[in-house]
């Protein structure tokens, strides 16, 4: 991958106390592409660089795109143990993938959103959880002007719960509430 080189010299400067330095490296390192298992560490030490900081919406927000590349991701022991991000990165940890898929949604995060989403769909999910996941894929996909990605997951979601409506506040999206209203109305 080629940002290997970043991750590597974003690691160093984190082991040697240079933070700035180090989450520099490491955003490059994820911007020029990764391993899964590089670019879950990456986003993990940049969590701790945020948490470190006082930054605790930040820091959540990097375990969770951690968690979002790799569910099954631990903490060494010395680094679970640490008093910041210990109990933030258990919270995170425990918290349900629909749940976090919805928060980064809400966050902004929507390319980490559709994956987190994604995820919890192959896991499992309830009739009414199920309906919300795809529900919130087709604003992503149509927010990204894909609209027949956006009206085929419409489409699940009217199929696991016919009865699914938009808030107020969604319907009057001027992409997805028309779409939407046109799926219902074609079936």
């Amino acid at each position: 991958m080629s940002g290997e080189y970043a991750y590597l010299a974003g690691l160093r400067h984190y082991e040697e106390g240079r933070y700035g330095r180090a989450a520099d490296y490491l955003q490059d390192a994820i911007d020029q592409g990764l391993t899964p298992y590089q670019k879950a560490g990456a986003h993990k030490h940049l969590a701790f660089i945020h948490c470190a900081s006082g930054r605790e919406q930040l820091c959540r927000s990097e375990f969770r795109k951690a968690l979002a590349v790799d569910r099954e991701l631990e903490l060494a022991r010395a680094e679970a143990g640490h008093p910041v991000w210990g109990p933030v990165f258990r919270a995170l940890k425990k918290e349900p993938p629909l749940l976090a898929g919805l928060r980064q949604y809400e966050d902004g995060e929507y390319a980490d959103s559709a994956k987190t989403l994604q995820g919890a769909l192959e896991r499992g999910l309830t009739g009414k959880e199920r309906a919300a996941a795809h529900k919130h894929l087709a604003f992503i996909h149509c927010a990204s002007k894909r609209e027949e990605l956006c009206r085929e997951e419409f489409r699940k979601a009217l199929a696991v719960d016919p009865q699914l409506d938009l808030a107020p506040a969604e319907a009057g999206h001027p992409v997805w509430g028309p779409i939407l209203r046109a799926v219902k109305a074609s079936r």
